[in-house]
Formats: C-alpha cells, structure tokens, sequence
C-alpha cells in the first residue's frame, strides 16, 4: 500500500538521510509537522517540499522554558520562542501538505495549536537561550519496513540562503 505514515523536522544535530534509528531514540529535532498520511503515489511529496524550501528563508530563534506536553503531561520539552517567521514556515508546509491530501494525527497540534519545541532527552536537549536556526526539513518515514519500533529519514532539503 503506499500510503505510509511521515513526519517533517529540523534535526538539530547532524543525521544524514538514510539514517534509521529506534523511535524511543531520536535524534535531537524540532518537529515542523506532526504525524500525517498522504499518498506517495499520488502526489510528489518531495518534489513539493523542495519546491517550498526552495522560497523559504531560514528562520532564526532561541529555546525558551521547559514545559510538559502529552495527555498525563509526561513528556519533559524545551519550548522554542515562536516567531511569527517560524509560525508562518510551519502554517505554509502544513498548507502544502493539506494540498496534496495529507490526514494529520492531532490537527489540533497544528496552525494555531502549533507549538515548536524539542523534546528532553537522557543524554541531550535544548536549555533556555540556545539559539536554533531552522534552515531545512527533513521527512521522516514513521513505520519504515512495516517497522513501527523504527524511524527512518528519507530525505533533507535545505531552505533558501537570504
């Protein structure tokens, strides 16, 4: 079936394309689009993306205060300051995505319910005041090999330079 499940992030540590990795393991990443379905064969999603990176100019901002996100608020994240440039980014690849038919997970947790962060983790994070420049997306295959235990990055496209 070609339809599979993605995610579209900013790593913030370097992790090439065709990096697979366990998904209690991610690599540290600042999501720009949640979990969503569109149909590969139907539509060329990276030719759409690198279309869209190809207008975007990078977008400059800092880690603000640690919060906690999940429905029992289990899951420690360094919030980022939301720009209104970031916030713009993350409501066009959303738009783009809606375009070609893709289905979200949480919509609530997009456009204006869009908070960006990075999530905590053992060995690495973000602490208040880290400057994080977004300057390209990465889409993440969410079930590579039928796998939901893994995650793999498929591939990476760099925003405009100014």
């Amino acid at each position: 079936m070609p339809i599979q499940k993605y995610v579209i992030v900013k790593f913030l540590e370097p992790v090439t394309d065709g990096t697979e990795f366990e998904a209690k393991h991610w690599p540290l990443h600042v999501t720009l689009a949640s979990n969503f379905i569109v149909d590969r064969k139907a539509v060329n999603l990276f030719d759409e993306l690198r279309e869209l990176a190809s207008k975007e100019n990078p977008v400059a901002t800092t880690a603000s205060d640690d919060d906690y996100f999940g429905p029992q608020k289990q899951v420690r994240v360094t919030t980022l300051t939301m720009a209104p440039e970031l916030q713009a980014l993350h409501n066009r690849i959303i738009a783009l995505l809606k375009t070609l038919g893709a289905t979200f997970d949480e919509p609530h947790y997009q456009e204006a319910g869009y908070r960006a962060h990075a999530t905590v983790q053992v060995d690495k994070r973000l602490h208040k005041g880290d400057a994080v420049t977004i300057d390209e997306l990465t889409v993440v295959d969410m079930f590579p090999g039928d796998d939901i235990s893994r995650r793999r990055t498929m591939q990476t496209f760099k925003l405009r330079s100014k």
